[in-house]
């Protein structure tokens, strides 16, 4: 990955930093590093590689407004952008009968509009040059009776989250734009965690999507067909991987 340049937002804790750290520290890649707060690990982290390989930003992806201008400020500043790694997540625990406004509509906002916002922010670009890759990072449990009582609308918020990676495949396929939704069982204790290492599954998808940006030029002047593709999907459950096209 030596000189592609990757947005990975979420970048500040959890997957998301564990990604920023395998790509800069493992793969050799540049990336722009957004975060929310606590930007002072990425900070640190970018004090071990060299210069101009990790560049943070602080903002809120769930804000359109800040989305817009961080994404502008990446293309300005560095001219292309080969990938977009979308790790916003939080488990929001609420059950479909208790949850309030204010709870719903943070779950909405945090798991799916900050992801709505950076890939509207960034289609524009991609569109230009013809090639680039999105992948969302996308926790789908098995739902299990217990799980849907307790937490109805985090699952929710996964399915929209599926529902737009679909409809952005169809819309950016013409233009050589791969999308990835990468959905695994979440991390809930140790030894799951230790049996999925969802940054390296991640980092793998992304390694393929870039590599498929090596093919022919796109033909965006075709227009959309009922077969076009579906997103290709990862899901890991118990250290099983899973892939579906």
């Amino acid at each position: 990955m030596a000189r592609r340049l990757i947005i990975v937002t979420g970048a500040s804790s959890g997957v998301g930093y564990a990604t920023v750290r395998r790509l800069v520290l493992n793969e050799g890649a540049t990336v722009v590093a957004i975060g929310r707060r606590r930007m002072f690990r990425i900070e640190s982290l970018a004090n071990q590689v060299e210069a101009g390989r990790l560049t943070s930003f602080t903002g809120d992806m769930a804000s359109r407004d800040s989305a817009n201008a961080l994404i502008g400020k990446v293309v300005e500043q560095f001219g292309h952008v080969d990938s977009f790694v979308h790790a916003v997540n939080r488990a929001l625990k609420h059950t479909a009968l208790e949850v309030s406004d204010g709870e719903f509509d943070l779950t909405m906002q945090v798991n799916v509009k900050s992801a709505l916002y950076g890939v509207q922010a960034l289609a524009p670009h991609f569109r230009r040059q013809r090639k680039g890759a999105l992948v969302i990072y996308n926790p789908t449990p098995v739902e299990t009776a217990a799980f849907v009582a307790a937490e109805a609308v985090y699952t929710a918020s996964a399915h929209a989250l599926s529902a737009l990676t679909a409809g952005w495949t169809r819309q950016l396929d013409p233009y050589g734009i791969s999308v990835y939704e990468v959905a695994p069982s979440p991390v809930t204790e140790a030894t799951l965690a230790l049996n999925t290492p969802h940054d390296q599954l991640l980092v793998d998808t992304l390694r393929e999507g870039l590599f498929a940006l090596e093919g022919d030029e796109a033909t965006p002047e075709l227009a959309l067909t009922t077969q076009a593709p579906g997103p290709t999907v990862v899901r890991e459950y118990g250290g099983l991987k899973l892939t579906s096209y």
